[in-house]
């Protein structure tokens, strides 16, 4: 439901609307920057006096998400809208990633409306509104969402954490990467309207801030301004919370060292992660992406002395095209030395994408699956580290949850 606070920061004239539409929002598999831009989009349907249903029968309106964040996602995504399709075609709006991505695809399944979350504004999903012509308050007149829409969509529930979008999209063009198709190129948000989602979460007694985007590290340059700019300023605004650093690449460190230095120093920062999926020259050149371990490292070091309770956390793909196994333990034992907690993805090659030219030199499924095993294994037997596979095995997710919180809780008491 739409919260007190949303409704004092929207125009109180507004709030004559009627309307008795009820709407179904399905599942979703969407990022967590995708599933705020959800809620933001539930809460304008409620401000429009919409109600929102817990199941498709009975509804006017069908919302149903997709995600293209990897291929099994993707496809569940297409057989959503085919099962929905079946029995509310005439109600159904298809929204999301896969839209941005796959138009082709969708056509050939969906000749209904659609709604693409990329924008030329920070604003995802506002192409929403033309299907709703009679509403009479924009979707930009709703402050951006700092929780989920529902408590299902938590892995571990805790208001007391919030969730700040500071950007979409993302500023580089890795050849392997599924997720900028769908999110589009980055859109920073002004460090003032960052600031003041920030005081409204002090206001409700927030205790963990975390900035998050598809990638951060170079929040802000279209903006003349800076990830260490606002960074400062989210410390400076209030002490009562502490700060989550997010999907930070591995260029920023090296563009901002000394500075973001200063800044994590400070025991309020909590958790940084970035990813640097390889540690070899040539793969990461094939990924179209720099390759900095060497200021990475003696970063990650200088951090651990100055800040012993903030997790560091990594993401690793292992399996690439040619990859031999003595890049991919230099990749590990990098990763095992500096981080405290590790994402360690297999590749997956679309042919939408430019890496599909290396697809004729790809592992085969089943040896993919034999190097993130032994992967894990060799991680597990050599370093003291949190290791899992993220959304390409939710099992390694779920056996890595208890560790992570026993870390976390030592970290706290630092």
């Amino acid at each position: 439901m739409l919260t007190e606070a949303d409704r004092g920061r929207v125009k109180d004239h507004f709030w004559d609307v009627e309307c008795s539409m009820k709407i179904f929002i399905t599942e979703d598999d969407m990022c967590t920057t995708q599933k705020l831009n959800l809620a933001r989009v539930q809460r304008w349907l409620e401000a429009n006096g919409c109600s929102i249903i817990d199941a498709a029968e009975g509804a006017d309106r069908l919302l149903c998400m997709t995600c293209n964040g990897w291929s099994l996602l993707e496809n569940i995504s297409y057989n959503r809208i085919r099962t929905y399709s079946e029995t509310h075609a005439d109600r159904m709006i298809v929204m999301g990633c896969v839209n941005d991505a796959h138009p082709e695809k969708v056509a050939k399944i969906w000749s209904g409306p659609t709604v693409r979350t990329k924008s030329r504004d920070a604003l995802s999903f506002e192409e929403i509104e033309a299907l709703f012509p009679d509403f009479r308050i924009s979707l930009k007149d709703i402050p951006a969402q700092s929780v989920f829409r529902r408590k299902e969509d938590y892995r571990d529930y805790n208001l007391l954490k919030r969730f700040i979008n500071i950007s979409e999209g993302c500023a580089f063009s890795c050849t392997f990467c599924t997720h900028k198709p769908g999110l589009g190129a980055r859109r920073s948000r002004p460090v003032d309207e960052i600031l003041d989602q920030i005081r409204q979460c002090v206001t409700e007694g927030v205790r963990i801030v975390n900035l998050m985007g598809m990638e951060t590290a170079l929040y802000g340059v279209e903006l003349g301004s800076s990830y260490p700019e606002l960074l400062q300023a989210v410390l400076d605004l209030d002490n009562s919370y502490e700060v989550h650093v997010a999907q930070f690449n591995p260029t920023g460190i090296y563009r901002y060292r000394d500075r973001l230095l200063s800044l994590f120093q400070n025991k309020r920062v909590s958790d940084i992660q970035t990813p640097i999926q390889s540690v070899s020259p040539r793969l990461m050149k094939m990924m179209n992406r720099r390759e900095h371990s060497d200021v990475v490292g003696p970063f990650m070091r200088a951090v651990r002395e100055v800040n012993t309770r903030t997790i560091l956390r990594t993401d690793v793909i292992v399996g690439w095209p040619t990859e031999t196994e003595e890049e991919r333990r230099a990749s590990l034992d990098f990763a095992g030395q500096h981080f405290d907690e590790i994402a360690l993805y297999t590749i997956e090659l679309s042919s939408d994408l430019p890496a599909w030219k290396y697809h004729d030199q790809a592992f085969s499924v089943d040896e993919l699956q034999r190097i993130r095993r032994d992967s894990i294994d060799y991680l597990n037997a050599r370093y003291d580290v949190v290791v899992h596979s993220g959304q390409q095995d939710d099992n390694t997710m779920k056996i890595a949850e208890q560790r992570r919180k026993l870390l976390r809780a030592k970290r706290a008491v630092a």
